[in-house]
């Protein structure tokens, strides 16, 4: 495996991130699937900080999701070793003007 396939295959699931955060986020699901350990055990004991954190981490992956979908390679949204997550909200997504494959690519 070259340098590249090794990050891509270590990328968290940008998808995935954002279906944690949204069901199961309160508990800190999303924080513990992208390695925060840390900010996942204090999000599960202050109930996703009574709900202001989940919000928060919601809008933020959706936004980043968003974005993603309309080409911006690096988020905002990292997991704990400061990789960049993978997918957008599409199987498509636009960069550079044209339409590339997102979901399903090697």
């Amino acid at each position: 495996m070259n340098d590249m396939e090794l990050k891509a295959s270590a990328q968290k699931n940008r998808l995935l991130a954002l279906f944690l955060a949204g069901f199961l986020g309160l508990f800190g699901a999303d924080r513990f699937y992208l390695g925060k350990w840390k900010s996942g055990v204090g999000k599960a004991l202050t109930f996703g900080g009574l709900g202001i954190w989940w919000f928060i981490d919601c809008a933020a992956m959706l936004i980043d999701a968003f974005l993603h979908s309309l080409g911006r390679d690096t988020g905002f949204v990292k997991d704990a070793r400061g990789l960049d997550l993978r997918y957008g909200l599409s199987m498509y997504r636009l960069k550079d003007g044209r339409l590339q494959r997102d979901w399903f690519t090697g």
